[in-house]
């Protein structure tokens, strides 16, 4: 397994994120997202770009292929998520939370979460609806 990873982003024209994975190549990230942008229901919908970043990956990925991130993100008055950050990818559980726990204390924002993601797994899968009002 690689020493990184490639991170997916779908913005749609609000520019709304949507996180669809974490993925062993670059070429696999970029196909993912044109199957996204050509076939599922509103990436394909409304005008949508995307984005892949190379992340580093801290430790020996375990056969399960489990990466933890850490998220801290801020929310506008609109509701929606502003100022994100992103960590590295960890293959340990307990130094994620060590990342989250040291990051909480110098880096100011409103909501943080650990999450865990298995490499090359999708999400979004059913795509978005937008709904106006």
């Amino acid at each position: 397994m690689p020493g990184v990873l490639y991170s997916l982003t779908l913005f749609n024209q609000w520019q709304e994120g949507f996180f669809i994975g974490l993925f062993e190549s670059h070429e696999y990230a970029q196909q993912t997202a044109e199957r996204y942008l050509s076939a599922v229901p509103g990436f394909r919908d409304y005008p949508c770009t995307y984005e892949i970043t190379e992340k580093s990956v801290v430790g020996s990925v375990a056969p399960s292929g489990k990466i933890y991130v850490v998220w801290g993100w801020n929310e506008n008055q609109e509701g929606y998520d502003t100022d994100i950050w992103c960590s590295d990818c960890y293959t340990d559980r307990e130094e994620a939370e060590k990342v989250l726990a040291d990051t909480k204390q110098c880096l100011n924002r409103q909501e943080w979460s650990l999450d865990g993601y298995p490499i090359n797994q999708c999400h979004w899968t059913d795509g978005f609806v937008r709904m106006f009002y």
